[in-house]
């Protein structure tokens, strides 16, 4: 028998977020009512029950944490690990729930059609060519180039520059806006913490609230990686109010993830409140004219491209079981005809000038490539791996010259741990090599980016996009004395380099060790076996502090 909403439960749930969350988990568990089930099906829930298993999630994994950490048996341990596997499927299923009610919003039937087959044809086949006529247009119009481009970034003010959006902020909302990023983030965390700040929700400052959430979120995994440290530290019997902090920390962060989330539907929303404005209104029409004017400009310079665009789409549509709708797909496979028939060269010899030809960068495909380098430098190889739960990252390093290096910190990222690779790896030769060059190699390409950039320029502050947490950041400011000495390339990763794959296994096992999984008798057997097992030396190898 099926059951419908109850309006009024319904709208009971919305409100309460924890018999929203009771519910939710009751389903889960198959102890939920008939009405209970029906309500949490309805689609104005679909949001909030998503949101209400984030935060369920993160305080079940934090429950299993906490049990590890006071070495709870194993019978007991084994549901606690169970119940948090369900709620992270549950949590996926709601998810799933809520990009399929997205994609359902807008009927097939009044999605827009951007202009006819073959138009979109023969823009598909060749953009760059009808992006220059439409730019032309825009010139024409004495628009700017992006004038008709719904940006990926900032969408909100850009609709509010056109008029599309309500234009007016309120004071709160805009010093949201005006603060830089660090004060904004600590608004993030004082709202998870101490009191909800309403004006987050608003559409002027909610895009900035979704891309901050993350570096908000970060800071409470800090918290627990500290917290989880102070535990370690301690004798099992002398734990509880370093695990009681634990707790208190998992709580803070389920707050910040189930917000995190909230922000992240909440932009969806507003890309698609968006995108409904810019398909009516004058925003609309202007649209329209500007790419039938494109089109005939198009034309006038590559006559028989058109042509053949036209003769095409007419050819298609004569048999297309959804010319109904306007074809809506099928331009895909024209414009794969079109480029084969007339390709960008032959479009490229009509045009009046040949525009700026791009040679690949051959540097894109090197695998660190040494030959260059001085004879006498020491080169290593860094690498690091991140938690799941907590800011604990383990980094390993592994020179040519039999030095090795490994250790546990905090990073939000994998990019932030990749750079305290490099820096400790870089340090510890410095110490140990005072009259060489050093040549760090590593397998990301944001970590190598950053620290070049910090040591181009002498400045740490110039990572801060990447390294979060003070121990990157003081570590970055150590290396900057020896800027001159220091080199930092890029090494394609797991492509069966010894050193990469040495520093990689070296720093999952100090991972392992710094978040209590192994203890450092089990973590120094480990290390010592991965040196042996890839070779890299004969005899023990010397390491550095």
């Amino acid at each position: 028998m099926t059951f419908p909403a109850h309006p009024k439960l319904v709208r009971r749930l919305a409100e309460d977020f924890i018999a929203l969350q009771d519910a939710a988990l009751a389903r889960m568990n198959g102890t939920a009512a008939p009405e209970t089930e029906a309500a949490l099906d309805h689609p104005a829930l679909a949001g909030p029950v998503a949101i209400a298993l984030a935060h369920a999630e993160v305080l079940a994994r934090g429950a299993v944490r906490r049990a590890e950490l006071s070495v709870m048996p194993a019978q007991r341990l084994r549901p606690l690990r169970e119940y948090a596997r369900r709620v992270r499927r549950a949590r996926s299923q709601a998810e799933a729930v809520c990009k399929e009610q997205r994609a359902r919003r807008v009927p097939q039937e009044h999605t827009p059609v951007t202009g006819p087959l073959d138009l979109r044809a023969a823009r598909a086949a060749h953009p760059q060519a009808y992006l220059r006529a439409l730019e032309e247009e825009l010139v024409h119009r004495g628009l700017s180039p992006d004038a008709l481009s719904v940006p990926n970034y900032d969408r909100a003010r850009w609709a509010r520059e056109r008029q599309l959006m309500q234009t007016e902020i309120p004071l709160p909302v805009r010093e949201l806006l005006d603060c830089d990023d660090d004060t904004f983030v600590q608004a993030l965390l004082h709202d998870a913490r101490e009191a909800e700040n309403p004006h987050l929700g608003h559409d002027a400052v909610v895009e900035r609230w979704s891309r901050q959430a993350r570096t908000a979120l970060a800071w409470g995994r800090y918290a627990i990686a500290q917290a989880e440290r102070a535990a370690l530290g301690r004798p099992l019997t002398a734990r509880s109010v370093q695990l009681d902090v634990l707790e208190d920390a998992y709580q803070d962060t389920a707050i910040l993830t189930a917000r995190a989330v909230e922000a992240r539907h909440r932009t969806a929303d507003l890309h698609d409140r968006i995108r409904e404005f810019t398909a009516r209104g004058t925003f609309a029409d202007l649209l329209a004219q500007c790419h039938a004017r494109a089109i005939a400009r198009f034309a006038a310079v590559h006559p028989h491209l058109w042509d053949r665009a036209r003769l095409l789409a007419a050819e298609h549509k004569a048999a297309c079981l959804e010319r109904a709708a306007g074809c809506p797909r099928c331009h895909l496979a024209l414009a794969e005809t079109l480029a084969t028939e007339v390709p960008a060269s032959a479009l490229l010899n009509m045009d009046d000038s040949p525009g700026e030809i791009v040679e690949p960068d051959a540097a894109s495909d090197r695998y660190a490539i040494l030959d260059d380098l001085l004879p006498h430098a020491v080169v290593a190889v860094a690498d690091a791996a991140v938690g799941d739960e907590s800011a604990q990252c383990g980094y390993g390093w592994v020179a040519e010259n039999g030095m090795t290096g490994h250790g546990a910190s905090m990073a939000h990222s994998s990019g932030e741990a990749e750079v305290i690779g490099i820096c400790n790896a870089a340090l510890g030769l410095l110490h140990h090599s005072p009259d060489s060059p050093i040549v760090i190699l590593c397998d990301s390409s944001e970590a190598v980016t950053t620290v070049n950039r910090a040591l181009e320029t002498a400045d740490p502050a110039v990572a801060h996009r990447t390294v979060v947490f003070p121990e990157g950041k003081q570590l970055l400011a150590n290396l900057m004395p020896h800027r001159d000495r220091v080199e930092v390339r890029w090494l394609k990763g797991h492509i069966g380099h010894d050193l990469n794959e040495t520093a990689d296994a070296l720093a999952a096992v100090a991972l392992r060790h710094a978040t209590g999984r192994i203890p450092a008798a089990v973590a120094r057997k480990e290390q010592t076996q991965i040196l042996r097992t890839l070779r890299f030396a004969q005899s023990e190898p010397r390491t550095a502090a």
